[in-house]
């Protein structure tokens, strides 16, 4: 009886954890907008428990062709939920929020970017193994 609580315990705690975030993601550039010149958006993610640190690299310095890591601010997870934001820009910063959600297989993130610079898009990024 005792082995048979403890099993539904330990299955219920389990089943209850975060998903894992963490890991390298890609972001296809956008069709137009010159073609996605500059490559893919980077995402990083370091989740430990419900928080998420990490950098995205939204835009490349146009003298060095260098990518320009930004940091993830305010990361949260919630079930199979994420959420972020970042400063872009650097004249006239503006806060753009990031929410998304992780695939069964995980390998897969649907995202939802508002403010910045433009509307709501809709994005997907792919972990990188």
């Amino acid at each position: 009886m005792r082995y048979a609580i403890w099993s539904l315990l330990w299955i219920g705690a389990a089943i209850a954890a975060p998903l894992n975030f963490s890991g390298k993601w890609t972001i296809p550039a956008p069709a137009g907008r010159g073609g996605g010149r500059g490559g893919p958006t980077i995402l990083v993610l370091n989740q430990t428990g419900d928080e998420v640190t990490g950098s995205i690299t939204v835009r490349f310095d146009p003298g060095t062709s260098s990518p320009l890591n930004t940091e993830v601010l305010g990361g949260r997870v919630a079930g199979d939920a994420l959420s972020f934001y970042v400063w872009t820009g650097t004249d006239q910063p503006a806060k753009a929020t990031y929410k998304g959600t992780l695939s069964s297989s995980g390998d897969e993130m649907v995202l939802t970017v508002s403010g910045g610079r433009g509307g709501p898009q809709q994005l997907t990024a792919k972990r990188t193994k």
